[in-house]
This record gives C-alpha cells, structure tokens and sequence, in this order.
C-alpha cells in the first residue's frame, strides 16, 4: 500500500479515558486533501474527548475492508463540482455501507446543496451538512442520537466534554480550541465585566511538562505583555494553579483568518489583511522578536475588521541563543513554514515573511502555494517547489510574492517595513520610486 493510502494516525491532545471497561469509540474522516481531513478532526475532537480519530483519502478507506467494522462512525467529504463525479464519489459511502452497515456514515458536502443531501441520504448516509456552515456539536450530537435510537455501543454517548479549569476571577463559559499544545475557552471576567479568551496549558498529572514548556509560556506571557500594540492581542492577566497555567487575552467574537478564508475573500479586502499583517510583524519584529508560527489561525479578526496577532508560543528573540528550542529541530506549521524552519536552521525575520507570502497568495487565490497529500511532501514542496504563478488580473502582486516566497532567506524582503513598501507600489497606493 502506498504512502497515500495509509490511514493517518491523527495526533489528538490529551482527553479523559473511555469509561471502565467501554472500548473508545473510533471515527474516521474520509477526503483525498489532508488539510480538510486536518481541518474536520481539529473541530470534531473538542466535542467526543474520549474518541480515536482516523483519516485516510477515499481509496484508501475502501482498501480497508473489514477493518472498517472496527469504526463507528465515518465522516466522507464530497466535491460535488470535482472530479469524480459527485454520483460516483458518493459510491465511497454506499461501499463504506456494503463492508460496515453499522457504521454511521455523514456526508459533508463542498459546492453541493438541496440535491446533493438528498443524494447523499440514498447512498446511505444518516446526515449530510455543508463544508462551510459544518457545526461540530450538532454534527456529533446527531451522531449520538443515532447511536441510542439504534442501540449502537457507543462511549460517544456517554462521552463528556471537559469543563475546563478553575481560574479564580474568571468562569468558563465553552470551549473553543484545542491544539495538543495547549486549549482555548471563552470566559467571563469578573474584573473586566466582560468576556476574554483563556489559552490554558494543562499539568496536571503530567510528568512530562517539562521547565522548557513553562518557560515558553512565560516568555508568550511577557512577550504579549510588551507588545502593547492594536495589531498584537490584548493580554489582560495570566498565572498558575496546581492544574494548570494560563494566559487571558482578548477575545475575537469575530474568529479568525482561517474561518473568513472558507469563503471567497475580495482583492482589496485580501490587500487590507495582508497589509495590517505586515504592519503586526513590522511591530514585533522592532520589537526584536520572531513570531515563528505565522498562518491564518493565529491571525484574528475583531467586529471593525482590525486584525491582531496571537499565539507568540513559539515566538522567540531574534538571534536568540536561549536554548528554548535545539538545533535541528523543526518548529511551525508545514503549510506555512519557511524552508529554513524545514531544516532547522536558526529563524530571523525572513522566516516570518515567508509565511506572510504563503497567506497572501491564499487570500488572494483561496489555495494554498503548496498543498499536498501528506506532510512530508508538503516540506519538500516547501524546500524546492517553485510557487505557482498568480492569475493574470493579479499579475502585478507577482513581484511582491517572490519577494516574500524565495527559498533563500537573502533572497527574500530583508523587512516588512520594504514589504509594506513593495505592496504599496503594486497596489497602486504610491508612485513607484525612482531609483538613485
């Protein structure tokens, strides 16, 4: 079996243990494009904590066989205006079915609508919901229904979701993030008389939260704390308990980059974005810090349209020699990581604007640079890929993306201030400068 067939073991946080002696229920999210298999298991594991998540692509999941008796449910994601047909990929979920009738199948439909459920009920799924309006704790909430009106065994329906910690001064109100590194609720100040965001690092019965790790968090602490910015996260207070340490910042009801780039972004909105993030980085780079972590879910949107940076978790001085994090060792997101940060070799600012072109060229394409079906591909692309070339009525922000997108950093912007300056010029806010 090749390398694209293999189900891949997705690396969930820590969750409570299925009850004694119930086995864990296992899901398993089906789509050719990793990102999207990624994207569906980041919102699902907060509302089934005690379950095993799987992907695989389509014809893997139909290599499986008899192992798929072993899941209780499949989540399979549909292109209905790609190739195969929408008709033909649906037979994915009436051949799940045929292997597994007990597996309850739903179907997340991209470009589909009223036809497209309806297609997807007869090919036997349970329930059918839109890629972009996806409710995760409907979608498993139906999926427990499912369960105790068929009388499945199923640890899903007995599954709790963690209420969070106890944070004198503050009450947790849900739940919004998760990331093997830390999780995100929205509470209640009793302070601010308002709602903030807590990013909460768990150690309780942890013997592996290392001093490296509270370090890293204090340093987040501190560095937020300096960069008292509009374009950087508000940070309001942060501390430790015996269950945990924790940071409460600003909340961003409005959610993040990655939530508006699920729907077309127009060009000079994508020029407004790629602008205030330029001028974030302008910000924390005099600052002598490298944000090390750039993409679009750590860039959020408030309620005027303003942008702010946040997760500085692996932030560190420029240059640093601190030790926080070994030589060789690679640090980031692989969709958006700077071929220097794929070698491990020490990050500077470039590394940072590299990042900034990955997001730009989404915002203005809607894809990204560099996709492919599994990670490691991914990081090669990112070491010896040429970017693909912009659409012709883009053409003119061609030059500012090759230099932000070079693989050598001395290739590349050498800041964001001549960035923002190279943007201007292509679009079209200021003259071109003569040259000396």
């Amino acid at each position: 079996m090749g390398e694209d067939a293999k189900t891949v073991k997705l690396k969930l946080p820590e969750r409570p243990a299925a009850p004694s002696g119930a086995p864990p229920l296992k899901m398993l999210v089906v789509n050719d494009d990793l990102a999207i298999r990624l994207r569906l298991a980041d919102l699902l594991a907060p509302h089934c904590p005690s379950a095993v998540i799987d992907s695989c692509t389509h014809a893997a999941a139909l290599e499986m066989r008899s192992r798929l008796r072993e899941y209780a449910a499949a989540i399979v994601v549909v292109d209905f205006a790609g190739t195969p047909p929408p008709l033909e990929a649906l037979q994915v979920v009436a051949q799940i079915k045929a292997v597994a009738r007990s597996i309850a199948v739903t179907v997340i439909g991209r470009n589909g609508g009223e036809r497209s459920a309806v297609e997807a009920l007869r090919a036997g799924a349970i329930d059918y919901w839109s890629l972009h309006h996806v409710d995760a704790s409907a979608l498993v909430d139906a999926l427990r229904a499912h369960f105790v009106s068929t009388g499945a065994s199923s640890t899903m329906s007995v599954a709790v979701v963690d209420t969070g910690p106890l944070i004198a001064g503050y009450r947790i109100v849900k739940e919004l993030a998760r990331s093997p590194r830390a999780t995100l609720y929205l509470a209640d100040s009793e302070e601010l008389h308002q709602q903030v965001a807590i990013k909460v690092h768990g150690h309780r019965e942890r013997a592996e939260a290392s001093d490296s790790e509270q370090d890293r968090f204090l340093r987040e602490c501190r560095l937020l704390s300096q960069l008292n910015h509009r374009a950087i996260a508000d940070v309001f207070d942060f501390g430790v308990t015996d269950e945990c340490h924790w940071l409460a910042m600003e909340y961003f009801p409005a959610g993040s980059l990655k939530a508006r780039l699920r729907h077309p972004v127009a060009e000079a909105e994508a020029i407004a974005y790629i602008r205030q993030v330029g001028s974030a980085l302008r910000v924390i780079h005099a600052a002598g810090v490298v944000h090390r972590d750039l993409k679009p879910s750590n860039i959020m949107l408030r309620a005027d349209d303003s942008l702010a940076l946040i997760d500085f978790g692996l932030a560190r001085p420029s240059q640093s020699d601190s030790g926080l994090t070994s030589p060789n060792v690679r640090v980031g997101s692989p969709a958006y990581m700077a071929p220097e940060q794929v070698q491990g070799n020490p990050p500077d600012e470039r590394c940072d604007l590299y990042s900034l072109g990955i997001v730009f060229y989404e915002l203005l394409t809607g894809e990204l640079p560099f996709n492919a079906p599994t990670i490691q591909a991914i990081l090669e692309m990112q070491l010896k890929a040429t970017p693909p070339a912009l659409p012709s009525q883009l053409a003119r922000y061609q030059p500012v993306l090759d230099g932000l997108l070079s693989k050598r950093p001395i290739q590349r912007f050498t800041s964001a201030d001549q960035f923002l300056e190279a943007l201007a010029v292509a679009s079209g806010h200021v003259p071109m400068r003569r040259k000396a």
